[in-house]
């Protein structure tokens, strides 16, 4: 527990939940318009989390060194005044979820909780810490550089309606299909190939991170699939397709084509691919990720009629 001007800095507990969830939509209300908010679901992903088997997990895994995630939450008063996470992606630890009460802020707090956030990351000796913020969120962004975060990326978010999109976009001689077991080789290489290399750099890249970690399959926090395009019984393409409830944005992300492949209507048909698989949950709004630097990318989800809201700043720091 770390202590500092009144406020204390602990783990998250099962009987901070109300507090959590009276914090969220108060400090991620511009996000929220845009991805929507299940109060519900999250309610049910952290009774799961923290219930008898996600404590078993937790504890065990904390005990071997091998914890997946840390919750963070900064207490004052008695009361959840603002939260962190770490989600240890093999050697990055990845910090999201940083929020502190409208009515708190301007004290240190966000500065002591990424403070504290990373100084877990180095007892946990990964090779580096990073994460995302909103772009026009200054304060934040002088707070992480304050710390040693420096920029690396950004990503946009764009926003489509399902219902407006075509419902299929075919690309000339291609197959889009489920991804198997069998197709990890190939990915791995299209990532390889593909990914945008500041990304690669600091986040790394091992065939184990093309995998649905065990707790997120184990308590089901969403729907995750991942489709393949192939051509001449080739993978030159993947998407990842996301959901969680119908009142929450479904999500589009890692979309990866070969370069020499690109702008072929590939990306096109691996994004009405995964928004179908999305539309199955019942799911209307979808958001895409993408790196400003994909231009062609952008002109294809424009086309399919999605619009830009938000473009986030990608910082890491250097840990060893």
């Amino acid at each position: 527990m770390i202590k500092g001007d009144a406020v204390s800095i602990r783990d998250f507990k099962k009987s901070d939940l109300n507090d959590v969830l009276d914090l969220l939509p108060r400090c991620f209300s511009k996000e929220f318009a845009i991805t929507g908010f299940d109060s519900e679901h999250m309610r049910d992903v952290i009774n799961r989390a923290y219930g008898m088997t996600g404590r078993l997990l937790l504890g065990t895994s904390r005990l071997f060194g091998k914890e997946p995630i840390r919750f963070l939450v900064a207490e004052l008063e008695n009361r959840v005044v603002g939260t962190t996470m770490v989600d240890i992606r093999e050697e990055v630890g990845y910090i999201s979820a940083v929020m502190v009460s409208p009515d708190h802020r301007r004290r240190g707090i966000a500065t002591t909780l990424v403070k504290s956030a990373n100084e877990y990351v180095q007892k946990r000796r990964m090779d580096r810490a990073v994460l995302h913020a909103v772009s026009t969120n200054a304060p934040a962004i002088g707070v992480y550089s304050k710390i040693g975060f420096e920029p690396f990326e950004q990503i946009a978010h764009l926003v489509g309606d399902s219902g407006s999109m075509p419902s299929h976009t075919d690309a000339d001689g291609v197959e889009i299909r489920p991804f198997r077991g069998s197709d990890l080789d190939e990915v791995y290489d299209l990532t390889r190939a593909s990914q945008e290399p500041d990304h690669l750099r600091v986040f790394g890249l091992s065939k184990k991170q093309l995998k649905i970690p065990f707790w997120l399959r184990l308590f089901h926090f969403s729907t995750q699939k991942r489709m393949v395009a192939l051509r001449d019984g080739k993978i030159i393409g993947s998407i990842v397709a996301a959901y969680t409830t119908p009142k929450e944005a479904g999500n589009i992300s890692s979309i990866q084509v070969r370069p020499e492949d690109r702008s072929q209507g590939i990306e096109g048909a691996l994004v009405t691919a995964a928004t179908d698989e999305i539309k199955k949950g019942g799911v209307s709004r979808i958001l895409a990720t993408v790196p400003t630097s994909r231009q062609e990318l952008f002109e294809v989800l424009k086309g399919l009629g999605f619009k830009e809201t938000m473009v986030m700043v990608g910082m890491s720091k250097e840990i060893r």
